[in-house]
């Protein structure tokens, strides 16, 4: 993380007042091995017996509180691997300290935890590091200050067993908390005598327990009560009541479902005087794509009015400061039979032959992929009649408002003349897999190798008296490699339907070879793409690591970067069986509400660990893919954080 000018500014400016005639410059290993040979110089005091050092590990005591002084002094150490690595691309350091050797991560947290687990010992070495300093950066040698290292930079920071800054957690968790706790509200049910922040509290407890709402007595016991807050019922009843009307039938008053407009220039009445008046209006659970998202009136404005606020932290920490790719993919969840054994399928679910049920729910989402982790822009609850053109507008026109985006990614159900021209006319990019059909089958026959590229011309099918729509479009394809949709080692989940791109996985050859040397005479299997991007060559497979290789404009590159796909299709499955709870109603606004509230906690976490990532400079090794917090443990703490 780079320092912000002003503080250079004023770094530059306490080095003219102490009589240097230099700017700060980046560290060199002279540095470092000076600053570790003054720690070990004045390094803290070690009584083995004393202190209960003997079997309290296997490291040298010693050495180790030289290293964890040092970590403290030297800024950017913000993470165990963080230390570990500057420990072996830094000669000399770990000798000065007064280790035989450079120590892994893993020896470093034990280290802290088991050698220097009491609490006094911990802040006495704290207090060592802010005195050297005082000595080493701005006394006689000046070397801190030369690095530009700022002397009110040191903050103490506390460790996890992740290897994070518990303060920069704490401060992720203060911004993102107020966010899930506002917007989840419960303004149009009826429910007085029930904060809606005790149901929200509910809420959140059944998707990190990812339990049923009955399970009321459960949650009771857990939080101490002494009885249950309320009835499930009521639970249920405001989740449902969000999503419906409320209106008045012979002289009572009912919440019906969404009624569909009769006459689009006049509200629907809100008294009828019987039950068969007001089905002549009839049922319309579509979701209201022009309407204002941040309207909160139903569950689906409600969810992007808090994906708006998400993006809107990622945003002022300049986490969000370009462009970025927007990923387009759709989520099925199998529809169960009522467990007394109800046949009638409820409102909203489509007919899905690939499900043992035949049946599932479906929802459209738009993720961009941010410093490699997925954040849900929008998402759309479709049900039967909704045109999914709409949908899709829909999804591009809103992350468009939330951000800029470099490149639109789809699976091949969305790469439709329609949906491709829409992406043209508004002057976005678009790399979207496409269908073996006919026509790309016959241009298959004049590619070579195993990644080629045409012009090409999607059309669609005639209509009666209408004829066929066209599109120009770029047709490139990349040999394909193991089972298309499902990556190396793993299984299409048989409850969540999703597609995708190989790995594009393979041994690689020695030295670096362009395409042209890896071309054979058999007939090579494709996977096809359209994109409008300019494509002009054919590039260097991936698998071979080129070397300052521009990949912007060639058919691998594109390919490659398609992979990222993979991103939101990990959200969909954390969302599912991470963040969500479960329910066994048949109501489409209860399960909407339960698929809201499993995406923002979702967006939470994936928001806080991309600022952690930032405020603690957490960096990763290139095979090391784990969150810096955890989704469990984001839930428990989340469960547990006042944020008043």
């Amino acid at each position: 993380m780079s320092r912000p000018a002003a503080s250079r500014d004023r770094i530059a400016e306490q080095v003219a007042s102490e009589g240097f005639d230099l700017t700060p410059t980046e560290p060199s290993d002279d540095d470092y091995r000076f600053i570790a040979g003054k720690v070990a110089e004045h390094g803290p005091p070690i009584y083995y017996e004393e202190d209960g050092y003997e079997g309290r590990g296997e490291e040298n005591a010693k050495a180790m509180a030289n290293l964890h002084v040092y970590r403290h002094v030297v800024e950017g150490l913000d993470s165990w691997p963080e230390v570990e690595r500057h420990l072996k691309t830094t000669p000399g350091v770990a000798e000065n300290l007064g280790l035989e050797k450079p120590r892994s991560r893993e020896t470093l947290r034990l280290s802290w935890k088991e050698q220097f687990e009491d609490e006094n010992t911990r802040e006495a070495i704290r207090c060592l590091a802010w005195d050297l300093r005082d000595s080493i950066g701005w006394g006689m040698d000046g070397v801190l200050m030369a690095m530009g290292v700022d002397d009110q930079s040191l903050s103490y920071p506390e460790f996890s067993e992740e290897g994070i800054r518990q303060s920069a957690k704490e401060d992720a968790y203060e911004r993102i908390a107020p966010i899930l706790y506002d917007i989840i509200d419960f303004e149009r049910a009826e429910n007085a005598s029930v904060p809606f922040d005790d149901l929200a509290d509910y809420a959140g407890w059944l998707a990190r327990r990812q339990d049923f709402p009955e399970s009321m007595e459960t949650y009771a016991e857990e939080q101490g009560l002494d009885e249950e807050p309320f009835d499930p019922e009521t639970f249920r009843r405001a989740v449902r009541n969000k999503e419906r009307e409320r209106v008045v039938v012979d002289g009572a008053v009912h919440w019906v479902k969404p009624r569909a407009h009769v006459d689009e220039a006049e509200p629907n009445p809100d008294q009828y005087d019987s039950w068969e008046e007001l089905e002549e209006d009839g049922v319309d659970w579509s979701v209201d794509l022009l309407d204002d998202p941040g309207g909160t009136d139903d569950w689906h404005s409600t969810m992007e009015e808090g994906i708006e606020q998400f993006v809107a932290e990622l945003k002022e920490e300049d986490i969000i400061d370009g462009e970025v790719p927007v990923c387009i993919d759709g989520s099925i969840r199998s529809w169960h039979k009522h467990p007394e054994g109800a046949d009638k399928r409820p409102d909203g679910v489509y007919q899905e032959s690939y499900f043992e049920t035949n049946y599932g729910w479906k929802d459209l989402t738009a993720n961009a992929i941010i410093d490699g982790r997925s954040v849900v822009l929008a998402n759309v609850s479709k049900v039967p009649g909704d045109r999914t053109f709409q949908a899709l507008k829909y999804l591009v026109d809103r992350a468009r408002d939330l951000v800029d985006v470099e490149c639109f990614y789809a699976d091949a159900e969305f790469a439709t003349v329609q949906f491709c021209r829409y992406i043209d006319y508004i002057n976005e990019y678009y790399v979207f897999r496409k269908g073996h059909r006919d026509p790309v089958k016959e241009a298959f026959k004049d590619f070579t190798g195993k990644a080629d590229w045409t012009d090409y011309t999607m059309k669609t099918s005639s209509q009666a008296g209408k004829g066929s729509k066209e599109h120009d479009t770029t047709l490139f394809a990349v040999e394909k490699r193991g089972q298309i949709g499902v990556k190396k080692g793993e299984k299409r989940d048989e409850d969540h339907k999703q597609a995708g791109l190989d790995d594009f996985q393979m041994e690689k050859p020695e030295g670096q070879l362009t395409f042209d040397d890896l071309v054979d005479d058999e007939d090579i299997e494709y996977v096809a793409f359209v994109t409008n991007k300019k494509i002009t060559s054919s590039g260097i497979d991936p698998a071979l690591d080129p070397k300052a290789h521009d990949n912007e404009h060639t058919v691998w590159g594109q390919a490659e970067r398609y992979r990222r796909r993979w991103s939101i299709e990990t959200t969909f499955r954390q969302v599912k069986y991470q963040f969500m709870a479960k329910t066994r109603s048949r109501d489409l606004g209860t399960r909407r509400f339960f698929w809201m509230v499993g995406i923002l906690l979702y967006n939470g976490w994936a928001t806080m660990n991309l600022l952690v990532q930032e405020w603690a400079a957490q960096t990763f090794d290139d095979d090391e893919t784990d969150p810096p917090v955890r989704g469990k443990v984001y839930l428990e703490e989340l469960a547990n954080f006042d944020y008043g």
